[in-house]
């Protein structure tokens, strides 16, 4: 292959990647393209591959140059070497415990981030060096040169790849920017926004505090697709509705008389991190659809948001795990409304998206629930994977 049609081929798969990455990424974005995720999440991936790929092209048809002595192309190199790497960590759903307690998509963002600065310097210097040589043509050629259509095409492309790299590493930046302070290490709740007021506050049972667990591992990111909803115990409902003898309407406080368990469960997002060892103080699911006396006709209980949008549906089998909960303490602290309080469904057993935040009552029902996710591509039974 033509090194020239190679090297464009590359230019322009980094620069899909990289926009392709930030629209995932974007949180203002989540919701507007949220028919489309799984389409940009597996365009994203593709063209990874792609990456991968032209990596290995471009080691053989550089194997005998010395291109790679070059500080920006061994950045550049090593740079597309992390973010394959990491993205093959995340396609395989694989989180790895590292230093300082970064999750593999923490580490591919700041990969793409570096990779996206690199990209701009990389296109600077070839745009620099096309313009030097279109002088110097002009020079020898008493001012006209017989290449300067390639020279001008060239870079055109150039000024395209550069404000594609300028757009993708600006948003990447400011997101990161936006992020910084919620995906602190060993975050604790309390550092994270909590809009909610409800009084009074839940009060830890034996285990809760201190947590059993020892406090959790990792960091939590908020991750929403509306604007996080607030909540004051005035207001605040919870509602158990459907095929069931003894619907009920339960308010702050008699939310809180339900008995409640404790458990240590590891939290997994679809995305590719996880944190470890999270001491939940919740309802459990199974005691309460015995409470309220589940009709044998019931096949599914369907899990409502208070953003008014979000739903998720699990069968009557797996809500009775006995590890399924409606949380309201965790780690021994109120959740905080940018973590789905004040009370979510956690399902330690399935990605996270199945964990309705903000969780305001449930049904159950004798058909089929497709949720929020689930209908825009993501698995209905949403089982973590084996080894996480």
């Amino acid at each position: 292959m033509n090194r020239s049609l190679f090297h464009n081929i590359h230019a322009l798969t980094v620069s899909l990647l990289i926009m392709t990455g930030w629209l995932l990424y974007s949180p203002a974005l989540r919701l507007t393209l949220s028919a489309f995720r799984a389409y940009l999440r597996d365009a994203h991936i593709l063209l990874g591959f792609i990456l991968i790929a032209g990596l290995l092209g471009a080691v053989w048809l550089n194997r005998q140059r010395a291109i790679y002595s070059r500080i920006n192309y061994k950045l550049s190199a090593l740079s597309c070497i992390g973010a394959a790497l990491t993205g093959l960590l995340l396609v395989l759903r694989t989180d790895l415990t590292t230093i300082a307690d970064v999750s593999v998509i923490s580490l591919h963002r700041l990969i793409a981030l570096a990779g996206a600065i690199l990209l701009g310097l990389h296109v600077y210097l070839v745009w620099n060096k096309a313009r030097q040589e279109t002088e110097t043509s002009n020079e020898e050629n008493g001012g006209m040169t017989s290449n300067s259509s390639a020279i001008t095409g060239r870079r055109q492309f150039v000024r395209w790849l550069a404000a594609l790299g300028a757009m993708a590493g600006i948003g990447l930046f400011a997101n990161h920017l936006r992020n910084k302070y919620d995906e602190m290490p060993g975050a604790l709740p309390g550092k994270f926004e909590d809009c909610n007021k409800m009084t009074p506050l839940p009060n830890p049972s034996l285990g809760s505090m201190p947590p059993i667990g020892g406090g959790y591992k990792g960091q939590f990111e908020v991750f929403t697709v509306t604007k996080i909803p607030c909540s004051n115990s005035e207001t605040w409902r919870f509602t158990v509705s459907g095929l069931v003898d003894k619907p009920m309407e339960l308010n702050w406080e008699l939310f809180l008389q339900v008995p409640r368990k404790v458990q240590v469960s590891n939290f997994h997002c679809i995305t590719g991190w996880s944190v470890y060892n999270v001491t939940y103080e919740g309802i459990s699911i199974p005691a309460l659809l015995a409470m309220v006396g589940a009709r044998p006709e019931g096949l599914f209980v369907k899990f409502n948001s208070g953003d008014g949008i979000y739903t998720s549906a699990l069968s009557i089998e797996q809500a009775r795990m006995n590890d399924v909960i409606i949380a309201v303490l965790m780690d021994g602290k109120p959740i905080p409304s940018s973590l789905g309080g004040p009370a979510r469904l956690v399902v330690p057993q399935m990605y996270a998206y199945k964990g309705v935040k903000w969780l305001t009552g449930l049904e159950v029902i004798d058909n089929k629930h497709i949720g929020f996710w689930e209908s825009r591509g993501y698995e209905n039974d949403a089982w973590v994977r084996k080894g996480v």
